[in-house]
């Protein structure tokens, strides 16, 4: 759809976002009764405003169809449904943007999905490791401590670290299982290295990708870690984003998915 189609629908929808977006008591209501049906008290009690300020949003609320009253219950609407959990997603996004700015300002996102873009509130609960002037490899020295006690970990990389043949050389030997995605030059380097000897591994599978990837992750069963590329085209080895969240990890087996899909296991 071209930008003039996207212009024309939001002509439409226009209204409908001032309404949703204009008044934060319209807002919180329509989140507090995501959560569950509530009364009049029950929404007092949750939001802390007075019956007068609910009762005027709730029958503009009702006048859209957004919210309905059954009995003594406000409940959503099946349309109001589907719009709070896009707002939802939206308020979980800018919370995740917000918190981590210095990470997606001047960073590539060329790469991840637009699915997944849209799902970035999902990495809301991570944190950012950054190298400072005491402790320039903070983010290698954090994601090697995390590694140690893996049972499974997936990861993409277009970036070589000489440490990272021996790491996976040693995940390998104690018997976690690893899926490795890397780009082709990567592969190259893999090849004239130790790597070599845990090819025929079991539980080792070695990938390679024509993709030009521009973000380099790892997945394990309790972690999920993300590194980028500076705008520039320089791969930060300067921050990290970590997260031990069930939705940052389903989200990086996601991303893992999307690469899975567009490489060629290397025998």
């Amino acid at each position: 759809m071209g930008s003039k189609g996207i212009y024309e629908q939001y002509d439409k929808a226009a209204d409908l976002l001032k309404f949703l977006t204009s008044s934060n008591v319209r807002t919180s209501i329509l989140l507090s009764l995501n959560e569950s049906s509530k009364n009049l008290t029950g929404l007092k009690q949750d939001l802390n405003l007075e019956s007068s300020t609910i009762i005027h949003s709730t029958n503009k609320l009702e006048k859209r169809d957004l919210i309905f009253k059954n009995g003594e219950n406000y409940s959503l609407s099946q349309i109001g449904k589907i719009f709070t959990l896009k707002l939802v997603n939206l308020i979980k996004t800018m919370d995740t943007i917000k918190n981590h700015e210095k990470l997606w300002l001047n960073h590539e996102i060329d790469g991840i999905p637009k699915d997944l873009i849209t799902n970035l509130g999902n990495l809301r609960k991570s944190s950012l490791i950054e190298a400072d002037s005491m402790d320039i490899h903070k983010p290698h020295t954090n994601f090697i401590q995390l590694l140690e006690y893996v049972k499974k970990m997936k990861g993409v990389s277009p970036v070589y670290h000489p440490d990272f043949p021996e790491i996976i050389k040693i995940l390998v030997s104690n018997g976690t299982y690893v899926q490795l995605i890397v780009t082709n030059p990567i592969l190259r380097i893999l090849n004239r290295g130790v790597l070599t000897e845990v090819y025929s591994k079991k539980n080792f599978e070695l990938y390679v990708t024509e993709e030009h990837v521009k973000e380099a992750f790892t997945v394990a069963d309790d972690f999920f870690s993300l590194g980028l590329f500076i705008v520039n085209g320089i791969y930060d080895y300067s921050i990290d984003l970590v997260s031990d969240d069930k939705n940052a990890i389903a989200w990086g087996n996601r991303l893992f998915e999307y690469y899975l899909k567009k490489s060629k296991k290397v025998n």
